[in-house]
């Protein structure tokens, strides 16, 4: 975990209910300059339902599971670093290894419960040198987790303004 770096990554968090997140996650895809995200969920029931739910507001969107074949995964994994999909919405399966330049955005539908999962989440952008964007979508039962792995990782996470600069995640 030292090795890991939130360099070059912008984080930020916006605060929300429970089912504002559909609605959030659909104003960031709008408002939002993405080469590929990954959208992390905590279970593996909300990722199979937050997938359905982006390909029905008209995205482009895969996912990926521990409960999937292996083949199966191999093959969405290839065909998104393939640039088939630009989103791609997963458990923490997908939190360590996982090195594709076009991802620019992260997004924690579900916010991680530790600093080590928060680290290796948003390390999926800014890979290589390049920048990257975290937006974490915050319920009031996140709020301490947020400031203890504030603390924790020594890194602050703003709130979301209403606009963000391009410039910060792409290059």
């Amino acid at each position: 975990m030292d090795e890991l770096t939130l360099k070059g990554i912008t984080q930020f968090y916006a605060f929300v209910e429970e089912r504002q997140k559909i609605h959030i996650l659909n104003t960031l895809f709008s408002k939002l300059q993405i080469n590929q995200s990954i959208i992390f969920c905590n279970s593996i029931n909300r990722v199979e339902l937050l997938a359905k739910k982006i390909t029905e507001l008209g995205y482009s969107c895969f996912y990926i599971h521990a409960k999937m074949l292996q083949d199966h995964r191999n093959k969405v994994f290839h065909d998104f670093r393939n640039g088939a999909c630009r989103n791609l919405v997963c458990t923490d399966l997908f939190t360590r290894g996982i090195d594709i330049q076009a991802v620019n955005v992260v997004i924690n539908f579900d916010f991680p419960k530790n600093a080590e999962t928060y680290l290796h989440r948003v390390g999926r952008s800014g890979r290589f040198g390049h920048l990257g964007l975290a937006v974490n979508l915050i319920t009031y039962e996140d709020r301490l987790n947020l400031y203890r792995i504030e603390q924790e990782l020594g890194t602050e996470i703003k709130q979301i303004q209403p606009h963000i600069d391009q410039a910060i995640y792409c290059q």
